[in-house]
């Protein structure tokens, strides 16, 4: 099957199959792996506390495939967002994703300097208002992901299904896919790609302890941790309270008001640890630990043998 199409052709990949970002170890260590399967790797910018260790980074990447991969900027939790996105355009990075907050400055300045934009967002308004600023692509994640929440989030295939009808701009899907079924039906709703966090971290590759793989493949979506995590999203008023106070103090305190409400807990309280490592509602689909490749490799494969059992002539 020919899996060529406008984000393969955005990402530089072979397969429309991007990785997510991770807090803490979303290095080169695998987003090179996945971009040399055929996917496209994410180094996620916010692992790095300079310029230069991204910049060490990057280069490492490189000298592990020569495939294409991108740089994450979780806008607002960077530090010394400036210097770490020049590093990404003197290091011609291919595609810069931004996520979090608006990446219009960021991904303006990226596709200045020739490379491609890419916004991630858990609401449609916000990725739709990328979309209006010029983003090559954008990507929506649902609610069974995990991540920074949005009192108007919707269900992934919803989300898809409803976005498209809105916008041509490709879009990229997220949040609880993480097998040949849900990839084909993220495709059958209108996306051209996906984006998957959960389904990488249980791989050989993934720079994650081995005792969290194995709680990954223990785990099931019907247990409680994952469910709260992936549902209970941020309460209304606490959120639009804080988005008010967005120009009345320092942004470092707002943006940990907003990371704590986001997180769908308290902006007044103290932040409580919600590890992103412990995965999305995608554990459904996690049985081994295995290898980036053959994670994709099953995936494309099982895909293809679903759209072709079910749209026979059409592929």
């Amino acid at each position: 099957m020919d899996w060529n199409n406008r984000v393969t052709e955005i990402l530089g990949s072979r397969y429309p199959i991007m990785q997510g970002a991770y807090q803490g170890f979303g290095t080169s260590a695998i987003a090179a792996p996945v971009s040399e399967a055929g996917a496209f790797g994410v180094i996620t910018a916010h692992c790095f506390r300079s310029p230069e260790k991204l910049r060490d980074d990057i280069r490492r990447a490189r000298a592990m495939t020569d495939r294409p991969f991108g740089v994450n900027f979780s806008v607002g939790f960077v530090p010394l967002l400036d210097e770490m996105v020049e590093v990404v355009i003197e290091e011609s990075v291919p595609v810069v994703e931004t996520s979090v907050s608006r990446g219009d400055e960021v991904g303006r300045r990226a596709q200045a300097a020739g490379l491609k934009w890419v916004h991630k967002a858990a609401s449609v308004d916000h990725v739709l208002s990328a979309a209006r600023h010029g983003a090559d692509a954008i990507t929506i994640v649902g609610i069974e992901g995990i991540g920074f929440k949005n009192p108007t989030q919707l269900p992934t295939l919803t989300a898809v299904s409803w976005l498209v009808r809105q916008t041509d701009t490709p879009v990229i899907a997220a949040g609880g896919i993480g097998d040949a079924r849900t990839f084909a039906a993220a495709l059958c709703a209108g996306a051209e790609g996906i984006c998957m966090g959960t389904a990488f971290l249980a791989t050989n590759e993934c720079p994650m302890p081995e005792s969290r793989k194995k709680a990954l493949v223990q785990a099931s979506p019907r247990d409680d941790v994952y469910r709260r995590m992936a549902l209970s999203g941020p309460d209304a008023g606490d959120y639009e309270r804080v988005m008010a106070e967005r120009d009345s103090m320092p942004v470092d305190k707002w943006l940990r008001r907003l990371e704590k409400v986001t997180l769908g807990q308290s902006p007044d309280g103290p932040m409580k640890t919600k590890s992103m490592a412990k995965g999305s509602l995608a554990v459904a689909f996690i049985d081994e630990v295995v290898p980036v490749k053959g994670l994709i490799d099953s995936i494309v494969s099982g895909a293809e043998q679903l759209l072709n059992d079910r749209l026979p002539g059409r592929l």
